[in-house]
């Protein structure tokens, strides 16, 4: 027994494993993320170490050399190349595409950890960073306000930031611009020269006096309980009477005698101007695998609230949404009018309504139990795979239409629906399922290419497998079964009852039927031409 078969024998069976398709479908639908492209894993890995006031020839021997030696052995590397500036040092490490970048980052990590005890003594820690496509802000907004820049920052860091993180999908965000609170400590020359002191005496002793260390334990009954010494400066004017020397006259020099001690700004490196004014921008990024479009729009949803808040003006300056939803827009729009365009075609050559809408059905239920897959193997709509279900609607079809004409070809000799249904059904079912698996034969090996390109072209590979994968399941079990059930019976011979219009094209296609037979006839009469 085969499977059309079963499918006819077991109607209910048969429709409620394609409704499941739907239901299935529909709901992976609403899970799915929306992108512009697929996640893509760069294999790189870059190891940035600040050393300030260093130059790049000492940064290049002290520095990049022996991160560069520590990181040469690491299993996988495909290039390491380095450059150094002044102040710091930059090394970038290409993996190759079969290396784990887990794996991969973590060899770094503990590498560089070995390399880091060789290090001078003034160079920083080094950070080590992925690249990785989906740190990229979804949405940036400016900020503006009355605030003077220090004030505005701290506001948009310490209010603004946490209601943010908190939305589904924000993995970070980022505040660019603005100032950032510092203390400014001014020397007097001709004060300081008066004293016999160096500026470098007065950072030492600032250094000194600026302290948070451990202080060690103490037993309290049957624990220890832990002691920190906390030496910090608590505001400015603290830091103002801090005792730097001793004058000849036996008086104490404090800092505030040497110096003017304010609060300050530091150097900005980046300005942020909105029509004119200068303001704050906010980076917001999203998390891996979430939904591009969905966090920029929970976060222009948010920005009315936050604005009336804290009393600033909100300019979006970048939206990845628009652009996001604008392409997927696009795809659906093709899609939906290729599969009307298909149906209509069908119906133009069958010129059965019933017959039409029976193929029909494969469109549907292929395409939205292909979204379940999707989502099942973690993919995304984006325009690789939005490319491959509006490539893949004049595919979907195929299968159901040619069970459907080798069925209407056996009612049309007077077989019974069932019957008609069963043996045409087994009678292309080798032929449907040549095409479809050369179908799949072509597209596989697109999923499984190496590269980046690979990377991008595999769901667009997978989904076109999936889809006619599908398809064929349906023009097996749903075309037979409704076949049987709802195709009108004939008797041999009967004729159509056709409208103008109808009759019209019917007669056109048996004309063209008839000029096939000729031709077909005279060049199997004619084997050999001499």
């Amino acid at each position: 027994m085969t499977l059309s078969d079963v499918a006819i024998r077991r109607p209910v069976f048969t429709g409620m494993m394609s409704l499941t398709l739907i239901v299935l479908g529909f709901l992976g639908y609403r899970r799915l993320g929306t992108d512009l492209y697929p996640d893509v894993a760069f294999p790189f890995v870059t190891i940035s170490t600040p050393y300030p006031g260093a130059s790049p020839e000492d940064i290049e021997e002290s520095v990049t050399r022996p991160i560069e030696d520590a990181v040469s052995s690491i299993p996988g590397i495909k290039t390491v190349f380095s450059w150094s500036r002044e102040d710091v040092s930059m090394v970038f490490i290409e993996f190759q595409l079969s290396v784990a970048l887990g794996d991969a980052v973590q060899n770094v990590r503990d590498k560089v950890g070995i390399a880091q005890g060789q290090l001078p003594v003034g160079a920083r820690a080094p950070v080590i960073v992925q690249y990785d496509v989906a740190a990229q802000p979804v949405l940036v907004f400016s900020a503006a306000s009355a605030d003077d820049p220090i004030t505005l920052r701290e506001k948009l860091d310490d209010q603004v930031r946490p209601r943010l993180e908190q939305l589904d999908g924000v993995a970070a965000v980022r505040i660019v611009g603005g100032g950032e609170p510092e203390i400014a400590v001014d020397l007097f020359r001709d004060r300081l020269a008066a004293l016999g002191l160096t500026p470098d005496a007065v950072f030492q002793r600032v250094k000194s006096e600026h302290l948070d260390l451990p202080g060690g334990d103490y037993a309290s009954g049957a624990g220890k309980v832990g002691i920190r010494v906390r030496g910090e400066f608590r505001d400015v004017d603290a830091l103002r009477r801090m005792p730097i020397a001793t004058a000849k006259d036996g008086s104490t020099v404090r800092l505030s005698d040497v110096a003017l001690v304010r609060r300050g700004a530091k150097e900005p490196k980046t300005v942020v101007r909105t029509n004119g004014v200068e303001a704050v921008a906010v980076e917001v990024v999203k998390q891996a695998g979430a939904n591009s479009a969905a966090v920029a729009n929970a976060v222009k949803r948010l920005l009315p609230e936050l604005r009336a808040q804290h009393g600033f003006d909100a300019q979006v300056l970048v939206d990845q949404s628009t652009l996001i939803e604008a392409n997927a827009h696009e795809g659906w729009i093709a899609i939906y009018f290729g599969g009307a365009m298909a149906i209509r075609i069908i119906l133009v050559f069958l010129l059965d309504l019933r017959g039409t809408l029976i193929s029909a059905l494969a469109l549907p239920t292929s395409v939205v139990g292909t979204l379940f897959a999707m989502y099942a193997m973690g993919f995304s709509i984006n325009q690789l795979t939005l490319l491959g279900l509006s490539l893949a609607i004049g595919l979907l079809i195929d299968d159901a239409v040619v069970v459907r004409e080798s069925i209407t070809r056996r009612l049309e000799r007077g077989e019974p629906p069932a019957q008609a249904a069963s043996e045409g059904t087994q009678e292309i079912a080798l032929a449907v399922m040549a095409t479809t698996f050369t179908l799949v034969a072509v597209f596989v090996p697109v999923a499984f290419m190496q590269g980046i390109t690979g990377q991008f072209f595999r769901q667009f590979g997978l989904t076109i497998t999936i889809a006619v994968l599908i398809s064929l399941f349906v023009a097996f079990t749903l075309d037979p079964m409704l076949s049987a059930r709802f195709a009108r019976a004939r008797t041999a011979g009967e004729g159509h009852r056709d409208g103008p219009v109808t009759s019209r094209i019917r007669a056109a296609f048996d004309a063209i039927d008839r000029a096939y037979a000729r031709t077909l006839g005279w060049v199997l009469s004619h084997r050999v031409i001499t």
